[in-house]
């Protein structure tokens, strides 16, 4: 008989878990189709019976599927929640599959706040250990991917990849193309870093083969993406520009798909929504109808007016209705219009600053051919004639320089490269720095400068400097071309201090031509030039635009006041910090007096374009230096070990080995010659990058010419104290 009984209960139990497992599967199914409080209603029926036998693995299966409700609909509280009773009821079942598969379900959500990252980690390490224990390869490669993902997006490379090699070690044939295309693409990510470029090519096309075959595409974009990246870094841009256009076109492909799965959630709520409210208008009519038939014996008369009432009001509910979902259907439109306009507008963007900087670049080298070229000839006193032919070049080349200078600055400012630095510098010294390089302009209008510094502001003050400069030279030299025999004050006072912060105003005025009231507010736009009848002004009309964008930079505005034929004065404020003096360094570098001319120095040419190496030979020649020149990377690598040079001037970008590879394998059997490169490429994209490949210095074409002899005496001068 006990026997009997026993087997009866177990039949019972087997019962019972059968019922709650299809229970479990019609949640699922509702959740599948984004009807959440279907599938919760459902979960909760299941998980009542299970509470009431006490069956602690249905449990564990029941607050899982209600915890992942939750975690589909944006509720992560309450999701972690359900994960944590989930991860209990499984540990008391001893189903350890369940239990790693929750610790990484709790791990995942928690990864995403900055307050319990360790708390994910924990549980990622346990959800591999239990997997680890079960031999069970899928569910250990989970937290290991989701880890070296967490870690390469924190930029933590060194940290990311003892999982990222545990993962690929357990990657076999059998493993899901989305694992094998995610664990290579972050494989990719971690030898770019590295610059381990072979590996990174390897890594990145796997991962494009494993995701193209099951049409990946939102992986398939961060593959082209790490792809393109390669060829950036290994200087092939016109390969990492198409790469980068198959990112964008999968790009849109993935979003598209999440647009499309966020529309189809839209619609269920909708009409769950719809459902509750035709299910409360069907009750309120079967109590208006119980009413009615009570009514109904007392008065048929009233009973047909309120039936007739009842159904015209249906009648406008419908109307109305359909008019909502015809208007909710044109707002779904709309957002997606708007969002694809917003997503063309970013590429647009991310491509003009790329389109930008290369243009700058191929018209920066056939510039300091032109302005070499021409000062040349200049020096070779030609006839008169020639002369002012060659001085209306000179002026046409420089013109086109700093609009080129303009465009760029203007195009960094704009997609938001430019970032403010702190450095110490003299105030003082910096106004009167600028108002000597301006020189030449105050004389040629025949004006006068007067300088007035507050002698409060300490002399020494902590800033970008650099930015300053720019401000101060824009609006300077803009005063200096619109006042012709006449005055121009640069002002700053201190307005006040707090904890060693100064707040300073900046004011730089002038009696010259004036703007024109209907002018005033549009002369801080791009391309924007004020027009006088009497003269005519030369200018890309980017400079006040430029000034404008890099003090809103420092969180302030600049202001106008002005009247024509009265002058004008542009003024704003700026906060900068006091900087502590520091004494000089005891191993400062000795001034040696080396004159510019010499035929001591021996220098090496490395450029692949004729034109320049022409140029820079002359520039050389004409101050008794002798040379040698190389026309790429290679050449120049066999010269330095045949011969001594005092110096190297090495170009960059140069087909086969760049200057940068080149510098490299100098370095390793010469470490004393100074090597400058000598580029067209914008200073603040290439210097990090020159220095660390062991150059010392930077010299951008087309340069000043007594500061290309300056950088070269200095760095000569360096050396020889340093091997002396």
């Amino acid at each position: 008989m006990l026997s009997a009984y026993v087997s009866k209960a177990e039949t019972q139990n087997t019962a019972t878990k059968d019922s709650i497992q299809l229970m479990i599967k019609e949640s699922q199914r509702f959740q599948n189709e984004f009807k959440y409080e279907q599938s919760l209603q459902i979960a909760e029926k299941a998980l009542m019976i299970a509470k009431f036998h006490d069956d602690s693995e249905s449990k564990a299966y029941v607050y899982q599927i209600i915890g992942h409700n939750y975690e589909l609909n944006g509720e992560h509280d309450k999701a972690i929640d359900n994960y944590e009773k989930a991860l209990v009821y499984a540990k008391i079942s001893k189903n350890k599959y369940l239990e790693s598969e929750i610790n990484n379900n709790i791990a995942a959500l928690q990864i995403k706040e900055k307050t319990t990252v360790s708390s994910a980690v924990s549980h990622y390490n346990e959800a591999y250990l239990i997997a680890n224990k079960m031999k069970d390869t899928m569910l250990m490669i989970a937290p290991l991917i989701d880890l070296g993902d967490y870690f390469i997006m924190q930029q933590k490379y060194k940290t990311a990849y003892p999982y990222l090699s545990k993962a690929r070690k357990l990657i076999t044939a059998k493993a899901s193309n989305t694992n094998k295309t995610v664990i290579n693409a972050l494989l990719a990510q971690y030898f770019l870093h590295e610059k381990m470029y072979g590996r990174v090519e390897t890594h990145t096309k796997r991962a494009i083969s494993y995701a193209e075959k099951d049409n990946l595409h939102e992986e398939l974009a961060k593959a082209y993406k790490i792809y393109s990246d390669l060829y950036k870094a290994k200087k092939d841009y016109q390969k990492a520009y198409t790469l980068l256009n198959e990112h964008y076109k999968n790009l849109v492909i993935s979003n598209n798909k999440k647009r499309l799965i966020e529309l189809q959630k839209a619609n269920v709520k909708y009409e769950v929504e719809q459902y509750k409210r035709e299910l409360e208008v069907a009750e309120n009519e079967a109590k208006e109808r119980k009413f009615q038939i009570i009514r109904w014996k007392t008065t048929i008369i009233l009973g047909i007016i309120f039936i007739i009432i009842s159904f015209i009001f249906l009648i406008s509910s419908y109307k109305n209705n359909a008019q909502k979902r015809k208007l909710n259907q044109d707002l779904l439109e709309k957002n997606k219009e708007l969002k694809k306009a917003k997503e063309t507008a970013e590429q647009v963007s991310v491509l003009k600053s790329q389109f930008v900087s290369t243009v700058s670049h191929e018209l920066r080298t056939p510039l300091y051919g032109v302005i070499g070229l021409t000062s040349m000839l200049m020096q070779d006193h030609p006839e008169e004639k020639k002369k002012e032919y060659l001085q209306s070049l000179k002026f046409s080349g420089d013109y086109l320089l700093a609009l080129i200078n303009d465009v760029l600055q203007l195009s960094k400012i704009e997609t938001n490269e430019v970032v403010l630095e702190k450095t110490s510098f003299d105030i003082r010294s910096l106004v009167e720095g600028i108002a000597n390089s301006l020189r030449s302009r105050l004389k040629n209008n025949n004006n006068k400068a007067h300088i007035q510094i507050d002698r409060s502001i300490p002399q020494t003050l902590s800033g970008d400097s650099v930015r300053l400069s720019q401000i101060l030279i824009n609006l300077i030299g803009n005063a200096l071309k619109f006042t012709k025999e006449g005055n121009v004050w640069i002002t700053i006072t201190h307005i006040r201090n707090f904890n060693n912060t100064h707040l300073l105003k900046f004011v730089v005025k002038d009696d010259g031509i004036g703007i024109p009231i209907d002018k005033q507010e549009s002369i801080f736009d791009n391309f924007v030039q004020v027009k006088n009848t009497e003269q005519e002004h030369q200018g890309t009309g980017l400079g006040l635009s430029i000034v404008k964008k890099l003090i809103q930079l420092h969180n302030s505005e600049i202001h106008i006041k002005s009247k024509e034929n009265e002058g004008t004065e542009f003024f704003f404020e700026l906060y900068f910090e006091e900087a502590i003096q520091q004494a000089p360094a005891l191993t400062k570098t000795p001034q040696i007096k080396t004159p510019v001319g010499t035929d001591s120095y021996h220098i090496l040419i490395v450029d692949d374009n004729k034109i320049n190496q022409m140029v820079t030979q002359n520039i050389l020649k004409k101050n008794n230096y002798t040379f040698n020149v190389a026309t790429n990377g290679t050449e120049a690598i066999s010269k330095a070990k045949e011969n001594t040079y005092d110096l190297i001037l090495m170009d960059i970008n140069m087909p086969g080995m760049s200057g940068l590879d080149a510098t490299i394998e100098i370095r390793k059997f010469n470490t004393n010659v100074p090597i400058i490169a000598l580029t067209a490429v914008e200073e603040g994209e290439v210097r990090d990058e020159a220095l660390s490949s062991g150059m010392n210095d930077v010299i951008i074409k087309p340069y000043d010419t007594q500061q290309f002899f300056q950088t070269i005496i200095k760095n000569i001068t360096m050396a020889k104290h340093k091997s002396a």
